[in-house]
């Protein structure tokens, strides 16, 4: 193993990696493409899942086209940062010297990233939003000492500055966050109107993460998702209209998700969106096979390559299968200076989550038996078929969205990708790509079906409540509605995985009730499974299961001879003794996706 190389895990600033010597994956190839194709695309929004690289990516952009404003001749920091750094880098070749000559150090470039925009309300996530336009007031103030500038667009420079700076935290003032609200639309515009106009040169516009404000204004607890999306569609149509001024010389936005309905990007000019499906750009977000291979070798660890595709390839990009590098070089830094060379699931805990949890917790469709079933197969190393559907506006999740709109969201946070021989729009196939996104989806399992969910947890208090009362109607038919919910089906295999079942879904419910808990307590001649104790109404309830054949005839059977047990070795009688006046005995007889259940009646009548 080779543990002199750095790895900076988490640092997205392209000089800090180059200057620090960190270990680099090159993808300056692509900025021949993005500047010199000769192609009409004025704005590039490029679209993937979290934690593959964009915002490093943009930085690389930034740093390679950005204007020395001091000294607009001299390119010495690119020349040092990129060519004479002792890398090779593509961009260093000499069939990109057109591109450093016309794009390298040539433009003013504009940068924001929305990445940490959030807020428990909207006045919070304006002042985040406020403090960003303000880092940028900050960045070019040399602006308002130039004699090139208009006295007025100066004495609004300023003033906008110094809001930023003074009034940030005080936007509950209605007047105030008015006054934000319209800098936000102006800023960038405004900023860059300057900039043209000092240097003669049109300027590079680059947002990054566009769609997180208006993903936190959804889970917010008291959701704005309306007025965050004003803000965002008003700051975009500002700088990327079609009737665009002069200033602008190309556009480059990044997110997880393109929202259809609503669009952002309405009044946008020539906005070419890149997908993953999308060329020429499919290899510059992750690694390729080829990239990943060459970090493993330079890492010596190219016998552990089997190991890393199981874990961390999977995804397709088009023609290519392209690896995770948040986790591939987090595993590569673990197993180089680490206490481990096993792999784990890095990606589990990133960004970009909450929007499967918010689906979870509101949406019946992530209940629907059927899609369970499918969700299941996902889970057994299956593909499902699903049809692509443009994803609308980020409130639907609070609601009824349909199971594909769900798999669309999955394909475009990385949590399933394209099967092998897919399509790649319409009707397609996906899978989950690894066993890194396998875990989780079994974290998520862990949480579908755990007290933290509020579906599942209500349905477990409710089931107590009836099993306790000896309402066992009731109780069978919500216990076989679980069943059919509960992702792990498949797997029973015997009576202890339905015995885990009740015990993980009783457990839970009955320490919130107040209602002891008891799992295979001694009791009469043996030892019941699951013994519930309610001194508050004086009931005991005893329960026994018994697993079958999926047929609802030996279903009644199992259920019968469960109860019978209870009888035969004498469960009930420590409770009779104690002169309980509710002592019930439930034999539950289980095949399948549903149950029967045998009530013997109250035992102390």
């Amino acid at each position: 193993m080779n543990k002199d190389i750095l790895f900076l895990t988490g640092i997205e600033d392209f000089s800090t990696i180059i200057e620090k010597n960190s270990y680099y994956v090159d993808k300056t190839s692509y900025l021949k493409e993005l500047f010199m194709s000769g192609s009409e695309v004025l704005n590039a929004l490029f679209i993937r899942p979290r934690r593959f690289g964009k915002t490093l990516n943009l930085d690389l952009i930034r740093q390679f086209c950005r204007l020395n404003y001091q000294n607009p001749g001299d390119k010495s920091y690119q020349q040092k940062l990129f060519i004479d750094n002792g890398r090779n880098l593509a961009v260093a070749g000499d069939e990109y010297k057109e591109l450093r000559e016309k794009i390298m150090g040539e433009l003013p470039v504009i940068s924001i990233s929305f990445k940490t925009v959030e807020g428990a309300c909207f006045q919070q996530a304006v002042s985040q939003l406020v403090y960003k336009v303000g880092l940028l007031y900050d960045e070019f103030l040399f602006l308002i000492e130039s004699s090139k500038q208009d006295l007025d667009d100066i004495e609004k420079y300023k003033k906008n500055k110094s809001f930023c700076k003074d009034k940030q935290d005080e936007l509950d003032n209605p007047q105030n966050l008015n006054r934000a609200i319209s800098i936000l639309g102006t800023a960038i515009p405004q900023i860059a109107s300057m900039l043209y106009k000092e240097y003669g040169r049109k300027v590079i516009v680059i947002i990054d993460e566009y769609d997180v404000p208006l993903q936190k204004a959804v889970i917010a607890k008291e959701p704005y998702y309306g007025d965050m999306l004003s803000i965002i569609r008003t700051l975009s149509g500002n700088i990327f209209k079609k009737d665009n001024e002069p200033w602008l010389y190309k556009g480059i936005v990044s997110g997880c998700l393109r929202i259809a309905h609503q669009s952002v990007f309405t009044d946008a000019n020539n906005f070419t969106t890149y997908g993953m499906n999308r060329e020429p750009y499919t290899g510059f977000f992750g690694f390729t096979e080829e990239e990943t291979q060459k970090l493993l070798a330079d890492c010596g660890l190219s016998e552990k390559e089997n190991e890393v595709k199981e874990w961390y390839d999977g995804y397709r990009f088009d023609d290519k299968h392209i690896y995770c590098p948040w986790s591939l070089i987090s595993y590569c830094d673990e197993v180089l200076h680490g206490s481990t060379d096993k792999p784990q699931p890095f990606w589990v805990n990133t960004s970009g989550n909450d929007l499967i949890t918010m689906f979870t917790d509101n949406s019946m469709e992530a209940h629907n038996a059927e899609n369970i079933d499918k969700l299941q197969k996902l889970l057994d190393g299956e593909t499902i078929d699903i049809s692509i559907k443009e994803f609308t506006t980020y409130p639907d999740l609070r609601n009824r969205v349909s199971f594909d709109v769900f798999m669309t969201l999955m394909l475009h946070t990385g949590y399933v990708t394209f099967a092998e021989g897919s399509e790649l729009t319409g009707k397609v196939t996906v899978k989950i790509p690894n066993q890194e996104v396998q875990a989780c989806f079994n974290e998520k399992r862990e949480y579908l079906y755990g007290e933290d969910n509020p579906y599942w947890y209500n349905q477990a208090l409710k089931l107590v409540d009836l099993l306790i009362e000896n309402k066992t109607e009731e109780a069978q038919a919500l216990i076989s509605s679980m069943l059919k919910e509960f992702l792990s089906i498949r797997n029973s295999g015997d009576e202890l995985y339905y015995h885990g079942f009740m015990v993980g879904v009783i457990g839970i419910a009955s320490a919130a009730k107040g209602i002891s808990f008891h799992e295979e307590i001694e009791s009469g001649d043996g030892f019941p499974d699951i013994v519930l104790k309610n001194d508050a109404t004086d009931t005991v309830t005893v329960i026994e299961f018994k697993k079958g054949r999926n047929e609802r005839l030996e279903r009644i059977r199992c259920a019968e001879d469960a109860a019978k047990q209870i009888i035969d070795k004498r469960y009930a009688e420590p409770y009779l003794a104690e002169k309980y006046t509710n002592v019930y005995g439930i034999g539950i007889g289980f095949g399948g996706k549903d149950c029967y259940i045998q009530s013997l009646g109250n035992l102390s009548h």
